[in-house]
């Protein structure tokens, strides 16, 4: 009986070392491929209005964290974000309300949290048509002309308020779910070769 004993201790603790080594893989590897993206912006990258538009839309592929959603619009090398009020966040759908827009060319700067915790960020350019956009300002030629300077801009609108609330650095909960089940079976097998002896 001593020696079924240890045979099932033995084999018990081969199972859980071989099990905690192979169910994390299998369970956090849909985790790290499921990331979110950005499926569609309104309006879309590189349009040319004729008009102002009234909001700025952007489709995710996965719900979005109310509390982790920033979106500003911002035009050449001014910093102010021309976005009015908060975003309206509607499952993976993020609306924010624009001012009346002049002649010109804006950059949508985007960061937000998906439910997962996985963040993404980007940024998006657009022109409203008019008589004035041939009279731009220097500095907004300037800043168009210079790749990534209107990218830039944006991104820091939205760097304060994200890195102090980037909820990116938690252990995924299946990891404490994994650790938890091979102590279990460690400790049962441990216990099954001392009775054993």
């Amino acid at each position: 009986m001593t020696a079924v004993r240890r045979r099932l201790a033995s084999t018990t603790l081969a199972a859980a070392l071989l099990g905690g080594a192979a169910v994390p893989a299998v369970v956090l590897a849909p985790v790290a491929a499921a990331h979110s993206v950005l499926l569609s912006v309104d309006p879309q990258d590189g349009a040319v209005l004729e008009a102002s538009p009234g909001q700025v839309t952007l489709a995710f592929n996965e719900d979005i964290n109310r509390t982790f959603a920033s979106v500003a619009v911002t035009s050449g090398g001014d910093r102010t974000n021309l976005v009015v009020g908060e975003p309206v966040v509607d499952g993976g759908t993020v609306t924010v309300r624009l001012g009346e827009l002049s002649a010109g060319e804006y950059t949508i700067g985007y960061r937000a949290t998906s439910a997962d915790g996985h963040v993404i960020a980007g940024s998006s350019v657009f022109t409203v048509a008019g008589a004035s956009s041939a009279a731009a300002p220097a500095g907004t030629a300037g800043a168009a002309s210079e790749p990534g300077a209107s990218s830039a801009t944006a991104d820091q609108q939205l760097t304060g308020a994200s890195e102090s609330q980037d909820p990116d650095s938690g252990i995924n909960p299946a990891l404490w779910v994994v650790g938890g089940l091979a102590v279990l079976l460690i400790g049962g097998a441990v216990v099954l070769l001392r009775r054993g002896g």
